[in-house]
């Protein structure tokens, strides 16, 4: 029998956020939330020993301690056990046998969350008990009444349901987690719901989403998962090659970050009282689009050991065998 034929594919990463003015910021409880949110996941069991080496491997509390910075300790490890919660639910339902199992998986999750003081069976998955167990401390440092936290179960169903049916989630993935960080009530209701703060929300949640598609394709093309990434769809619609796409996407992070930029700068003046509180959010914002993107290459989950390196070089490597989805070995 003859030998596969193995192909190689080459492409230049975009230079994402080469023009954001929100410096790299990883917040000083990093290796001590880490110890205590990994412990905390751990204890569930949620998988076995492979996938326990995968999960540390994405060090999803490095994630958090980027884009949860500079806040307290208390926000950082809810914010650890948060990532590390989705990750748990986002594996579950990449292996679900079908839509109707997905469905099952995200119906224990938003039960857990809407009831986090309910008895669950003892044969349920752990998904559950970990959101039940993350919710309770959530709901007990959040201020009294904090709007976001009902928005953030809002988006966590829209999510959770553009996931499980594999839609296309572009415009949503980073909601729930980025709604999460104003768990304190900084930014008031009135402002909240301002068109440029709307605005600025949206296009975060565009750069967060696409700078994952762009960083994630390798390892989505791996996995064989690559039919929902950004990457691939641009490909089919505009009859572009790999990098004819990474390009495309580029410029359209470069035309989003402008009016992101212009929102940020020009809200309205609301006085001093307010004003404080608004920055805060704008800032909160802002740093989950920097620490989205320092994470993807400080973390093992996309690019392995070589993260850094191609965080300067933006060269990606991928050997194919010929006929197959699946790549002969992963990124490096």
């Amino acid at each position: 029998m003859d030998s596969p034929t193995v192909l190689q594919l080459c492409y230049t990463l975009p230079d994402l956020l080469a023009a954001f003015p929100w410096p790299r910021n990883l917040s000083e409880y990093y290796h001590e939330c880490k110890a205590e949110s990994t412990a905390w996941t751990e204890s569930f069991k949620p998988f076995d020993e492979e996938g326990i080496k995968r999960f540390n491997k994405g060090d999803f509390s490095l994630l958090a301690a980027h884009v949860y910075s500079p806040r307290e300790k208390e926000l950082i490890r809810l914010g650890c056990d948060l990532m590390n919660l989705f990750y748990v639910f986002d594996e579950y339902t990449d292996i679900a046998d079908d839509t109707s199992q997905a469905e099952r998986i995200r119906a224990v999750l938003l039960d857990a969350v809407k009831n986090p003081h309910k008895e669950s069976p003892a044969d349920e998955i752990p998904l559950g008990a970990m959101a039940q167990d993350f919710w309770k401390r959530a709901s007990g440092y959040a201020s009294p009444g904090a709007h976001c936290m009902k928005h953030f179960i809002d988006y966590l169903e829209t999510y959770t349901a553009a996931i499980t049916s594999l839609a296309v989630a572009t415009t949503l993935v980073a909601s729930p987690a980025s709604h999460f960080v104003n768990s304190d009530s900084s930014c008031l209701r009135r402002q909240y719901h301002h068109p440029r703060m709307a605005a600025l929300r949206q296009q975060a949640t565009e750069l967060v989403a696409v700078t994952n598609d762009i960083y994630s394709y390798a390892i989505e093309k791996v996995r064989g998962l690559e039919i929902n990434n950004s990457v691939e769809m641009v490909m089919a619609e505009r009859n572009a090659d790999v990098q004819g796409a990474m390009n495309w996407l580029g410029q359209f992070i470069a035309s989003t970050r402008v009016p992101f930029l212009d929102n940020a700068a020009n809200m309205p003046y609301w006085g001093d009282g307010v004003d404080g509180r608004v920055k805060i959010y704008i800032n909160s914002l802002a740093q989950w689009v920097r620490g989205n993107d320092d994470w993807a290459f400080e973390g093992g989950r996309y690019f392995g050991k070589k993260g850094p390196e191609i965080q300067r070089s933006r060269i990606m490597t991928l050997e194919f065998v010929a006929g197959s989805k699946d790549c002969a070995k992963r990124p490096a």
